[in-house]
């Protein structure tokens, strides 16, 4: 189904205006997505793209087909999701997630299973790269993980689900008397995210944009760890903003929004093409609770 992979990176190129930006949504480089349109151009026999200078802009005949290219990218889509008519999806499928999206990946399937009974579904826990290998291996048939910095193998789809600002969080005594984020940054005690995962990179990207070397005193791979070391005082940190913790109820800590416009993780379902039949009614049940 090459074209449908060609189609979903023309409409993500479309709605977010450039190469660089589509390729951060499907999970490829820019240099991928620009060889999968110069196919796609090929295929259609016609410019899809007017390019001058670093400037893309989508040819008259390009858009002419966006309607039809999300016609035919949405009725597929369909198709996976509702390949269980006429029989009751059955079976096994292993999902796994990292650690912060595991109540909301768990909350769903326990929805899933009850529209499903004969679905039997086993979680697990790993690290994005792990997971990504799991998958790809055909270990695991899907896996909600950050997204990749790499181009993903051919049995393996990534799609995203939704983002997570990157946010300093303080206690809230430690806020009030200093709210001021480079200033908590220089004098406070500073957790930080694992630097070797994708969260903790851009954690690490955001203190170089402000210049700025905090007092480091612990390093972690868990932001539910991190959290509740904050709370207890113990420091300061950079974490993303988890989308499913109600942080506006917990008024033991302060979330607070970094300087220059914040960064932001995105995080996305990985799926082995094998099982995707079933992943995709996971898939739309996780799409439909972000509704």
């Amino acid at each position: 189904m090459s074209t449908i992979r060609f189609l979903r990176t023309f409409l993500a190129i479309e709605k977010y205006g450039s190469f660089a930006a589509a390729a951060g949504r499907v999970a490829l480089t820019q240099a991928a997505v620009g060889q999968q349109m110069r196919a796609l151009e090929e295929e259609f026999r016609r410019p899809l793209f007017s390019r001058s200078g670093r400037a893309i802009v989508l040819t008259p005949a390009a858009r002419a087909l966006i309607p039809q290219a999300r016609k035919l990218v949405a009725a597929y889509e369909a198709m996976l999701a509702d390949a269980h008519t006429g029989h009751e999806i059955a079976g096994s499928i292993t999902v796994g997630a990292i650690v912060s999206a595991m109540g909301f990946l768990s909350q769903n399937l326990v929805s899933l299973k009850a529209q499903y009974p004969g679905l039997d579904v086993r979680l697990v826990l790993g690290h994005s790269g792990e997971l990504a290998e799991r998958v790809r291996a055909s270990e695991i048939d899907a896996a909600l993980t950050v997204q990749i910095p790499h181009e993903m193998p051919a049995n393996v789809q990534w799609r995203p689900l939704y983002d997570e600002p990157l946010m300093l969080i303080a206690s809230t005594r430690v806020a009030a008397a200093q709210a001021d984020v480079a200033s908590l940054l220089k004098s406070h005690p500073f957790i930080r995210f694992d630097r070797t995962s994708p969260t903790g990179a851009k954690v690490e990207q955001t203190l170089r944009r402000m210049r700025i070397k905090p007092k480091e005193i612990l390093e972690v791979n868990s932001v539910a760890a991190i959290i509740d070391l904050v709370r207890q005082n113990v420091g300061i940190s950079i974490v993303p903003l988890l989308k499913h913790v109600a942080w506006a109820r917990d008024h033991s800590l302060v979330a607070l929004q970094l300087p220059y416009g914040p960064l932001k993780r995105v995080i996305g379902i990985l799926e082995n093409e094998r099982q995707l039949e079933i992943t995709a009614v996971v898939r739309q049940t996780l799409l439909q609770s972000l509704e």
